[in-house]
């Protein structure tokens, strides 16, 4: 049982050396500290009403194996159903009188649990955090109710195309690794799941040195670590049992599930992509600006930038389309999502694979800045706001073992041209095999044979 998590420090004998390199240059409004179990504590005091505290844990459906594919999201339904020291009610009662919002968020490789309070409440916060890691309790009542809500949201992620569509694209994209497992499970695991079984789960993924403690708001450094230290402190580290996050194989695939009683087709078409890790992470940041985005519910017109948004506004073409980038640590996925009509999904491609050779071969510096002032909206909206910033700590620290300055992007931003957009494009697209995943009335959807032969083009 978890028990093994609550042994005193004192009766620790710790062989490995959780050491801290931070990346360069750190940002002098972070203060970081990392106990001698391997719990990192990073805050950022800013002047704010309002405060975030986050617990992100380097957990997902990566660091699961088929069996337990879903426990992690499991795990996400529990973590506010009461306590060994404390009850569901009272547990409710109390985050009610601190003013705070609790939520929970499960990826394929981070679990962040936060907390929006008063500034003055912030380490109140953490005393609440370290119950779920040390104090949770599984009781068969709790897990039965919530084994049938998460059938539910089963039933409903399978009838959400946008959902099946990116489950499908991972699912042939990284066929045969972790990544390619959905982060709700299967209902078959789902099943199978019982108290001492999450238990034990738990005991085994959910080690400190896989924990980031981030706050944002007016809170200091030493006040959090008061509060933090004898909380988190206390867990003792297992470095036999950590868990590998499994392969990043790529394969270059199609998966199409055809109904066409669905007034729309949704697709997804997308490349194997540099990680969080990789230097051009910023360029494809950039790159998914350029190509953009378009909803039906903007004007028509010659007047949107990108050639897509263009191309099917004036000839009503699709519904929507949005370019996406999803980055884990070692591995990405960069490409494009649309909603068609089911005899429109060829031109559309087409279109789409236009662009793609634009950015390859004539992308031009107006477009770069325009991608770059984007950019740096969404990198100010991320650094300007309590919560985002938070989590956004959690991450690059759980990443990067550091967080950069905003104004050390921005400056970083300026260095890329049009040769680095197109060098990048070219590398990841150019002769480049897509993955495919279609949900809907797919009979025109271009054969993928077809697909990959436009990744080809002729130069002069």
């Amino acid at each position: 049982m978890r028990r093994t998590l609550l042994k005193s420090v004192s009766s620790l004998s710790i062989k490995r050396q959780y050491g801290w390199k931070p990346v360069e240059p750190m940002d002098p409004c972070i203060q970081v500290t990392i106990l001698h179990n391997g719990v990192k504590i990073a805050t950022e005091e800013v002047k704010s009403p309002l405060a975030c505290v986050t617990l992100s844990v380097a957990a997902g459906s990566r660091y699961e194996t088929k069996c337990t594919n879903g426990l992690t999201h499991f795990i996400e339904h529990m973590a506010f159903k009461g306590f060994r020291s404390m009850s569901k009610e009272k547990f409710e009662e109390a985050v009610a009188h601190m003013g705070a919002k609790m939520t929970v968020q499960t990826s394929r490789e981070m679990q962040v649990f936060s907390v929006v309070l008063p500034s003055e409440m912030s380490t109140a916060a953490v005393d609440k955090l370290s119950k779920i890691i040390c104090d949770i309790e599984f009781s068969d009542d709790e897990v039965c109710k919530e084994k049938k809500n998460i059938s539910l949201e089963l039933n409903d992620n399978d009838i959400n195309p946008k959902q099946l569509v990116f489950d499908y694209l991972h699912a042939t994209a990284f066929q045969g690794t972790p990544l390619a497992q959905r982060v709700m499970g299967t209902s078959e695991n789902l099943d199978n799941f019982d108290a001492v079984m999450v238990d034990n789960f738990m005991t085994d993924q959910y080690q400190p040195y896989r924990f980031v403690i981030a706050t944002s708001g007016e809170v200091s450094h030493d006040k959090i670590m008061q509060y933090a230290e004898p909380r988190f402190g206390c867990i003792t580290p297992q470095p036999c049992r950590e868990a590998e996050p499994g392969p990043s194989r790529y394969t270059g695939s199609q998966v199409v599930f055809r109904d066409d009683s669905m007034p729309f087709c949704y697709a997804a078409i997308a490349f194997e992509a540099p990680g969080y890790f990789s230097s051009h992470y910023l360029s494809m940041l950039v790159m998914s600006y350029i190509v953009g985005s378009w909803d039906k519910s903007q004007s028509r017109g010659e007047n949107h930038a990108p050639l897509v948004a263009r191309a099917v506004s004036c000839a009503n073409l699709c519904e929507r389309y949005e370019t996406f980038y999803i980055p884990y640590r070692d591995i990405g996925l960069w490409g494009v999502y649309f909603v068609a009509d089911k005899w429109k999904l060829d031109v559309v491609v087409s279109y789409i694979q236009e662009q793609w050779l634009q950015l390859c071969t004539m992308v031009q510096n107006t477009d770069i800045e325009r991608g770059l002032n984007a950019l740096r909206l969404t990198f100010a909206r991320q650094y300007g706001s309590v919560v985002s910033s938070s989590h956004d700590i959690g991450k690059q620290m759980l990443y990067t073992s550091g967080r950069k300055s905003l104004e050390h992007l921005l400056e970083s931003l300026n260095n890329i041209k049009v040769d680095n957009i197109r060098n990048v494009a070219t590398q990841m697209m150019y002769d480049k095999c897509p993955a495919v995943a279609v949900v809907g009335p797919s009979e025109t959807m271009p054969d993928y044979n077809r697909i990959r032969a436009g990744q080809w083009w002729l130069r002069v």
